[in-house]
Order: C-alpha cells, then sequence, then structure tokens
C-alpha cells in the first residue's frame, strides 16, 4: 500500500475531518468562555480549520483517483 492509497483512505478523511472539527470546537468553547491558557483558543480554532480543510483537499484527490 502506497502513501498515497493511506492518505486517500476513506478512514483517514474521515479521522482527519472528525480531528479538525473536535478542535475547532474546542477553540470556540474556550473563546465562549473566556479561558486563557497555554495554548490560545485561536490557534486551536485555526488548527481545526486547517485539518478540516486537509480533509476536504483529501477527499477532493480521492475523487480524482478513484477512477484508476
Amino acid at each position: 500500500m502506497s502513501v498515497i492509497d493511506l492518505l486517500v483512505a476513506r478512514e483517514t478523511i474521515v479521522a482527519t475531518a472528525i480531528a479538525g472539527a473536535l478542535l475547532a470546537t474546542a477553540g470556540s468553547l474556550r473563546t465562549a468562555h473566556g479561558r486563557i491558557g497555554p495554548i490560545p483558543s485561536t490557534a486551536l480554532t485555526k488548527a481545526g480549520y486547517a485539518l478540516t480543510g486537509a480533509s476536504v483537499l483529501l477527499l477532493i484527490v480521492a475523487g480524482f483517483l478513484s477512477g484508476r
């Protein structure tokens, strides 16, 4: 199994999307409660958005590679 096959596997895409959603939610909740800690809430939110975007990109790549 190549690296590309591993990256575009359904499990990888779903896990990346879920991790991104959890990070974005955690960042939003920290902002809503006004908590300040070692990790700023904006960093958590941006990391969550980045992971969610990565999962969308992987889904698009998987769609292009599905016909091979």
